[in-house]
């Protein structure tokens, strides 16, 4: 049987009734059921809701229809559909996000999740285009990390040398990187070299550079969050990990 572990705010709190001003608000993460009393007349249940989605969002990927071609397989199936898909989808969530009712106390985070979302299509937006189009690519890229597309750009001279200029820099810290870079140079050096140099040189470099907020900010501005809307009727009732 898993133990529970019980914390409370305060001891008071258990026996706290519900006033003519407060309503009780529950919800659930990972690990813990979570409920407090929050003053109707300052805060909807839905208000609450929505703050703690967008903190959420925070530390979450927010777009999830492309991911960066790992193989040759995801290589070769790779068009500007994927782009149009993925800029519809940036679309609609940051209009579903930018309709988003949140507590006045919530209403930075929500602008930060706008910045992450921004800053997750410019990264997928990017390494698509990287692999579709290394013109537009170098255009629109940070110029810290056109190093990686100017070669796609000359020939494949260029893209061979950079691909194992960035796998002895990888081999550093990596001891198999070098065993993987011959196992791939035999067998489609082309594809391999260009996944290398778009997907991880690339896109990571572009990953750098756009927007990310820090999880444990994120963590203890929702600490204090629910301690502002809940106060001392706050209690949480939890698994032990």
């Amino acid at each position: 049987m898993i133990k529970k572990l019980w914390l409370t705010a305060a001891l008071a709190a258990i026996a706290m009734t519900t006033t003519a001003q407060a309503q009780t608000y529950q919800w659930q993460d990972e690990l813990c059921d979570m409920q407090g009393d929050f003053d109707h007349k300052k805060y909807s249940a839905k208000q609450i809701k929505n703050s703690h989605l967008v903190l959420k969002g925070l530390t979450s990927a927010n777009l999830n229809s492309f991911f960066p071609p790992m193989n040759i397989d995801a290589l070769d199936k790779l068009s500007m559909t994927d782009l149009d898909t993925l800029t519809a989808e940036y679309q609609q969530v940051k209009r579903q996000v930018e309709r988003l009712e949140v507590v006045p106390e919530a209403k930075r985070h929500k602008q930060d999740l706008l910045k992450s979302i921004d800053g997750e299509y410019q990264q997928n937006k990017l390494t698509i285009l990287g692999y579709i189009n290394p013109s537009a690519a170098l255009k629109q890229s940070p110029k810290v990390c056109q190093q990686y597309i100017k070669p796609l750009l000359q020939n494949e001279a260029a893209v061979q040398n950079k691909w194992q200029q960035l796998v002895k820099k990888r081999a550093q810290t990596n001891s198999h990187a070098m065993a993987r870079y011959q196992k791939e140079k035999a067998s489609n050096p082309a594809k391999y070299a260009k996944i290398d140099l778009v997907t991880f040189g690339f896109g990571n470099c572009v990953n750098d550079q756009v927007y990310h907020a820090d999880p444990q900010q994120v963590f203890n501005d929702s600490q204090k969050l629910n301690k502002t809307l809940f106060g001392q009727s706050l209690t949480m009732v939890c698994d032990e990990p």
